[in-house]
């Protein structure tokens, strides 16, 4: 008997490059659904991605609101059902992922997503992943496009619910550098951050392994290196930051993130915050806890890593850099 096994899980293709999205010129399917929202549109990014897509049919779900709803990934999922696609693309941040992804499940069995857990065997439910879904990220943040995580919000509790299960991974990641070059500079200091938590709460997790630990590394140090300068509107620090985005997505993912995500998601869903600007505000803080802890080590050794002497050198340049992208460094300052 195996006493320790784990496991690696990560969409089965990642594209990336200035025109990735290319690669959806090769996928012949009959029906195509494309879960988006309305920014997203209006950018004119579906119109790029419907055109791209060799499908009979074109579908567009195009309601995913900002930390999207239980009822919104609903929704999704009964539109699914209805139209049946062997395609489903996913156009947007975290939010427009974590509804398609939802809504890919959904249209086949009746179960509530909340019910779903990592341990949970959804073909014993009679699901059969007829719908392939490709993700393509237009933010550099949440890392949802290569996660097998949801995150969707109850409105009327004011609580976001997580859930995560193997089978909620996306197929395809496509990473088109274009479609981030114009970000305005508030989304890309917040899901930076988003980011950079992301691979910092990967790197210090218990869950941790050495295929986590590689990627959460190399996203520090891209992030670190790269941020200010794509706050600034350097294309090419963009494209840097939309890889470290998905490589910290698939290093948290496969150990865990802490207790910064722990307080951003209870802080958003009370006050209804911007996930990213939330896990920033409450960064510095917990590594400061975390000095007097077991996982001060790590992080010394982190910081090594990324040229710095020690984790308090490692504090004080998340410190600096929040400052230099206008992120607040005061819970008082986002709450108005």
């Amino acid at each position: 008997m195996i006493k320790d096994m784990w496991t690696f899980a990560s969409p089965r293709i990642i594209v990336f490059g200035d025109d990735a999205l290319a690669f959806l010129e090769g996928e012949k399917v009959s029906k195509a659904l494309i879960v988006t929202d309305d920014t997203i549109v209006k950018l004119g990014f579906v119109d790029e991605v419907k055109k791209r897509i060799k499908a009979e049919r074109v579908e567009i779900f195009s309601e995913v609101e900002p930390e999207p709803s239980i009822d919104t990934a609903l929704k999704c999922a009964r539109v699914a059902r209805e139209f049946q696609p062997d395609l489903i693309v996913a156009v947007g941040g975290g939010s427009v992922m974590d509804v398609a992804k939802t809504a890919r499940v959904l249209m086949e069995i009746d179960i509530d997503p909340i019910a779903i857990t990592p341990f949970t065997d959804l073909s014993e439910y009679g699901y059969k992943k007829k719908a392939k879904l490709i993700a393509i990220p237009t933010t550099s943040g949440t890392g949802a496009d290569a996660t097998w995580a949801i995150v969707l919000t109850d409105k009327k509790e004011g609580r976001k619910l997580s859930t995560a299960n193997k089978e909620l991974i996306p197929d395809v990641t496509i990473l088109d550098y274009r479609l981030v070059a114009n970000l305005p500079k508030k989304l890309v200091s917040g899901t930076g951050f988003d980011a950079l938590t992301h691979a910092f709460e990967g790197y210090v997790s218990i869950w941790r392994n050495d295929f986590s630990d590689a990627l959460c590394e190399k996203a520090v140090e891209i992030i670190l290196e790269n941020l200010e300068k794509s706050y600034n509107g350097d294309v090419e620090a963009r494209a840097k930051m939309h890889i470290a985005a998905t490589m910290a997505g698939l290093g948290f993912g496969n150990s865990q993130a802490g207790l910064v995500h722990s307080l951003g998601h209870s802080f958003g869903g009370v006050f209804g915050l911007h996930h990213g600007l939330c896990v920033a505000v409450f960064l510095p803080y917990v590594m400061q806890f975390y000095l007097r802890s077991d996982a001060k080590a790590r992080m010394d050794s982190l910081a090594r890593k990324v040229g710095l002497a020690d984790a308090e050198a490692l504090i004080e340049k998340i410190i600096a850099l929040m400052k230099s992208v206008e992120i607040p460094t005061k819970l008082s300052e986002i709450i108005t």
